[in-house]
């Protein structure tokens, strides 16, 4: 190949990998992320959990009376999880995209857990919003509910 072709061919790629990168779609990383958060809480690996959100991040967690604001306190939150065996899994969730580098994540989840040799299952709803940092998405607010009764039968009213 003659050297000013396979520099052309040189060119090209990387333009084409470039144009990849600028049409990525935020909701896909942010869907890996969390896939990586649910992955994460059910390894029960505390400190692992906690590096996925941002150093000021908020947690409103679904037992407690206090917002957990930064990695500390949101350490504090999921110590009770180190060991425990508890898990979770994601059943339904919605990725909206608000730009590059900033999305939201809200769905469903159920949580079980041993409590005095009983299984104990609770559903929770979730919202996370994510925030892109370098190549990472981490959770900057994570909010949970426990819901109260399963949900009615209606359809989902889309606008």
């Amino acid at each position: 190949m003659q050297p000013y072709r396979f520099v052309l061919v040189l060119v090209l790629l990387v333009f084409a990998s470039g144009i990849q990168a600028a049409f990525a779609d935020p909701a896909d990383g942010v869907g890996a992320a969390v896939d990586r958060w649910a992955t994460t809480f059910n390894t029960n690996a505390v400190d692992a959990l906690v590096d996925l959100y941002t150093p000021d991040a908020v947690l409103i967690g679904s037992t407690g009376l206090t917002r957990q604001e930064g990695r500390d306190a949101i350490r504090g939150y999921f110590a009770r999880l180190a060991h425990s065996g508890d898990k979770v899994v994601i059943e339904d969730r919605k990725i909206v995209s608000l730009g590059d580098n900033i999305a939201y994540a809200t769905g469903f989840y159920e949580f079980s857990a041993m409590r005095e040799g009983e299984l104990k299952k609770t559903k929770a709803g979730f919202s996370m919003i994510f925030v892109k940092q370098g190549d990472d998405w981490r959770i900057a607010h994570h909010h949970s509910s426990v819901r109260s009764s399963p949900p009615p039968a209606l359809p989902v009213r889309k606008i």
